[in-house]
């Protein structure tokens, strides 16, 4: 599902603070102490992974690039000759950090309270000396990040991670994303050998994001003292759509990858979502952006959209919806499918008055089964024909409604 700008900029924001935490906001230059060399190690293996949350939880957002899987290591680092303990100590290590971020989607029958955003953060040091001048910052940088910019309150922790441990509360740090009254912060912060860490909740209640941080950082911590590869496939949300228990009409996709064969390249599932649907939205300069459906299920160069009958008139009534299948090129095909049928339509990039002699090269399809419809491909504007897809073909589009299948409900 697309990302809104408002929890870019909120998570873009949240960055600066964790790494202000952890004491990866370095504000000086290069090292200066010749003998100190940090520390050769992926700090990536060393984050809360999404197999550690509860269900519901899918990747946050920490930029274009580097970042956008909610993922994001790099040095935080930049030039300043500001005297003050940051900046000497900016100045005399070397420091690479990673952050991960995660944000609940839903939550399911019986389940906890959660804190709808959740932060990760580990930085690794190549000695004892240097984790202990960042622990000891700690609580300055964060206060630099709030109005005043003093450090927030220290308040006492239920659990203990490492060699010592602090959690913060505050209530003046802002982050777009949540709504008001959802920006109660807790920081659970700790040093455990020559790393320090940290989780963060941020919520509406100081109880549910304490007793979040104290239930992860124990499962963090075990990814520091035995780091292994946060592999790909425990990095995916690509599924965590269609875990929703709010999901009431019946799900269909190609798998968690679509292997067509036949010379069609494979294709994996990229995302998937639950939500309110809606109508096509004027944008100016007379074009609209399609309508949403109920149910988005995403994969590279596919985009299946399910509509219920009740909301059907919002696809079938729209500008979106007529371009390439009521246009008078258009060829159609019907192809008969477990439990129902398809048509698909191949036209062209226009509208044209007289048809091209070249093979069509826009392709859509409506699907019926288990009475729910199912567009395939649908343009993401009434302007906005796409002609370049390795599906774009009678071929490819029968490959794709023929391999369309129920998925099971999960079992939590």
């Amino acid at each position: 599902m697309a990302v809104s700008p408002g929890f870019r900029i909120g998570t873009i924001v949240f960055l600066a603070a964790l790494a202000a935490v952890l004491g990866i906001v370095l504000l000086g230059s290069p090292s200066s102490d010749a003998d100190y060399r940090p520390p050769r190690v992926d700090q990536s293996r060393m984050v809360l992974r999404l197999p550690d949350l509860p269900p519901g939880y899918g990747n946050g957002y920490l930029g274009e690039g580097p970042g956008d899987d909610g993922l994001f290591c790099e040095a935080f680092s930049r030039s300043s000759d500001r005297p003050d303990p940051v900046a000497r100590f900016a100045r005399t290590y070397r420091a690479k950090g990673c952050i991960a971020a995660y944000i609940s989607r839903f939550t399911i029958p019986g389940q906890e309270p959660v804190a709808p955003v959740v932060f990760s953060g580990v930085m690794a040091f190549g000695s004892a000396a240097a984790a202990a001048d960042a622990w000891g910052l700690v609580p300055t940088m964060l206060g630099r990040l709030l109005p005043g910019g003093h450090p927030p309150p220290v308040v006492e922790a239920s659990v203990r991670i490492g060699a010592q441990t602090r959690l913060f509360h505050t209530v003046q740090f802002r982050y777009p994303f949540l709504i008001r009254g959802q920006q109660k912060t807790s920081f659970l912060a700790w040093r455990s050998g020559n790393t320090v860490a940290t989780i963060v909740a941020v919520g509406a209640s100081f109880a549910t994001d304490d007793r979040v941080v104290a239930e992860l950082a124990p499962l963090q911590q075990a990814h520091i003292r035995k780091p292994t590869p946060y592999t790909a496939a425990e990095r995916s949300d690509a599924e965590v759509g269609l875990d929703d228990p709010a999901i009431d009409i019946p799900v269909y996709w190609l798998g968690r990858t679509f292997r067509p064969g036949g010379g069609l390249p494979p294709n994996r599932l990229f995302q998937s979502g639950f939500g309110e649907p809606l109508p096509e939205e004027p944008v100016g300069m007379g074009s609209a952006e399609a309508p949403q459906s109920p149910l988005v299920v995403d994969y590279r160069n596919i985009w299946l959209d399910t509509w219920t009958p009740e909301t059907w008139h919002l696809f079938a009534d729209s500008a979106t919806a007529k371009v390439i299948t009521s246009w008078k090129c258009t060829q159609k095909r019907t192809v008969a499918i477990l439990g129902g049928s398809a048509t698909i339509f191949g036209g062209y990039k226009e509208n044209y008055a007289r048809c091209p002699k070249k093979p069509p090269s826009a392709f859509t399809a409506w699907v019926d089964v288990a009475g729910v419809k199912i567009v395939v491909n649908s343009p993401p504007a009434p302007d906005f024909i796409e002609t370049v897809n390795p599906y774009g073909s009678f071929k490819g589009m029968k490959a794709i409604v023929r391999t369309l299948r129920l998925r099971p409900k999960p079992v939590y």
